[in-house]
């Protein structure tokens, strides 16, 4: 399985200008009901956003969204930041289930 797939697309994250997204691939071994291009659109979503650092490390900046909604559905984005560089890593994506 390729680890990692690298698409160009520029967002404004946490005040910062990305300008591609590199979506690891570790996500299609429990949640085949994903694929890339709907965390492509609910990356999308997050344009313009501020979110909380959740942890930095190596230069990388961690940090969660949840829920990200598409389709009346909610999903849960694992991201990361890099400190050095102009991309957002989409480390998992998946869907949550409704709090009730």
């Amino acid at each position: 399985m390729q680890e990692r797939t690298e698409y160009p697309l520029k967002l404004t994250i946490n005040g910062r200008s990305v300008s591609r997204v590199i979506i690891d691939q570790h996500y299609r071994i429990a949640h085949s009901d994903i694929d890339d291009a709907l965390i492509l659109k609910l990356v999308m979503e997050l344009n313009l956003g501020n979110y909380p650092i959740e942890n930095e490390k190596d230069g990388f900046e961690y940090f969660v969204v949840e829920p990200v909604i598409h389709d009346d559905k909610p999903y849960r984005l694992v991201l990361l930041l890099c400190v050095h560089d102009d991309f957002l890593g989409v480390v998992n994506a998946f869907r949550v289930r409704r709090r009730k």
